[in-house]
């Protein structure tokens, strides 16, 4: 009896000592996750040029009973917008002409002499006299273009799909020193 509790007390002393040791060690640490591979950060645009930018648009109207000239010329700076706005019915006729242009120029992060523009136009030319009905079309269009300083730019050529219509945009746009 006596070899039996010996063997009893060695076999419950191994294992505690085995115990001991495994809560000592403890369980592998967890892994620590690998954090995914940074996007390089997107550097902040430069700030807004010091300057101002002269927008000079030209509409010349043709294909219709009179060729029509309308301008617009708004001064704003890099990056802000202009906005212009013009409505008049004439002779108190109901069929009002519009010309209506927004336009933001980009000076800044570009290549010297160089300007962005961002540009939207409205445009219902006014009605003439005799003028066939239905020959009114509005147009409305917006682009971005990058145009020389100084330079003029035709921008967009739009024809009237129910006539022979055609309505050329240009655009200078003019760094002010």
């Amino acid at each position: 009896m006596k070899t039996v509790i010996v063997a009893l007390v060695i076999a419950v002393s191994v294992l505690t000592q085995a115990n001991a040791q495994g809560r000592q060690a403890g369980p592998p640490p967890p892994a620590t996750p690998t954090p995914p591979p940074q996007q390089p950060a997107t550097p902040p645009p430069p700030p807004p040029a010091a300057v101002n930018v002269r927008i000079d648009v030209t509409l010349i109207d043709e294909g219709g009973p009179q060729t029509l000239r309308e301008s617009v010329s708004l001064t704003t700076t890099d990056r802000q917008e202009a906005v212009s706005r013009s409505e008049a019915e004439v002779n108190g006729n109901v069929m009002p002409t519009i010309l209506n242009v927004d336009a933001t120029p980009q000076v800044s992060g570009l290549p010297t002499g160089k300007i962005r523009l961002r540009m939207s136009l409205d445009y219902l030319p006014k009605w003439i006299e005799n003028q066939p009905l239905g020959s009114r079309t509005r147009t409305r269009s917006s682009f971005a273009v990058v145009l020389d300083d100084a330079k003029s730019m035709v921008v967009a050529n739009i024809s009237d799909p129910a006539t022979d219509r055609r309505v050329r945009v240009e655009v200078i746009a003019t760094i002010l020193k």
